[in-house]
């Protein structure tokens, strides 16, 4: 009987690892999607709000109405910060106008927050990105202007 009791404890020694890390897992890249889906919702309203702008001056009206967009999610925060964004950087948060098929494209980049995670180190070794460039969320959200289906 004593044995048996001595088995279960080594069984739970070798298991508890794994299960911690699946969980962790789970938790890990729950917060990664969380922080996708924020993304990818300010990219879809910023692409809407820029859809309906019609212009009547030309391009560089059509900037500056582009910038207050943008204004608009100066402080926004993902949720989570397992990713880097800054959406006052037009690396990291631009919306441009396509004047051959007259559609609002609106581009994201957010990278992973490498301070103190190893989180970052192990997302970087899992993603196919070449070697020595580091993991990058891009996300391109393109949607038909107001100006072309009203002409």
């Amino acid at each position: 009987m004593r044995q048996q009791k001595s088995q279960v404890l080594i069984e739970f020694a070798l298991i508890f690892p794994l299960f911690l890390l699946l969980v962790l897992g789970i938790i890990y890249f729950g917060s990664l999607f969380s922080d996708y889906l924020t993304l990818s919702s300010i990219a879809r309203s910023s692409a809407r709000e820029a859809s309906v702008i019609t212009i009547s001056n030309g391009d560089n009206d059509r900037t500056s109405k582009y910038d207050t967009i943008r204004a608009k999610y100066k402080e926004q925060t993902l949720p989570l910060d397992i990713l880097t964004w800054n959406p006052a950087s037009k690396d990291d948060f631009d919306i441009n106008y396509d004047p051959t098929n007259k559609n609002v494209v609106v581009t994201m980049n957010a990278s992973l927050n490498k301070n103190g995670s190893m989180f970052a180190d192990i997302i970087n070794g899992l993603s196919n990105e070449t070697k020595g460039k580091d993991f990058t969320l891009n996300i391109t959200y393109t949607m038909v202007s107001e100006e072309n289906i009203q002409k």
